[in-house]
């Protein structure tokens, strides 16, 4: 499924689907405070229908702010505690400056290939 959501900053292009057990969501475009409210509703859809095994691919974001990092944090919080995870991939450019800015880079688990953030959940996918 596509959605096309805009924000302050531009326009957030979002793709989601599933790769097993883990759902993947391609981001593209700007994610701000006014948008980055729908990356957290499209998680916990599917947090909702059970897939607590998400990957969040932002190689085709150019924009972050603290809101969506808030967001990104607040719900890989959520799918630690039932037994999931949020995994980030590509993360590179403005986005990846803006969570090393913020000293967060550790906090994540940051991959460049699909197949190996997908795997590292163990036994899915």
């Amino acid at each position: 499924m596509k959605r096309k959501i805009l924000g302050m900053m531009g326009k957030m292009e979002v793709l989601v689907r599933e790769e097993g057990k883990v759902g993947v969501i391609e981001v593209a475009g700007e994610i701000d405070i006014y948008n980055c409210g729908e990356l957290r509703k499209i998680i916990d859809e599917y947090i909702n229908r059970g897939i607590t095994r998400i990957v969040v691919d932002l190689g085709k974001v150019t924009y972050i702010d603290s809101s969506t990092i808030g967001v990104l944090l607040s719900e890989q919080k959520r799918l630690d505690a039932q037994r999931g995870g949020l995994k980030l991939l590509n993360l590179k450019g403005a986005p990846r400056n803006v969570l090393e800015m913020a000293r967060l880079q550790d906090i994540f688990s940051i991959y460049d290939d699909e197949r190996r953030a997908i795997e590292s959940f163990g036994g899915t996918g």
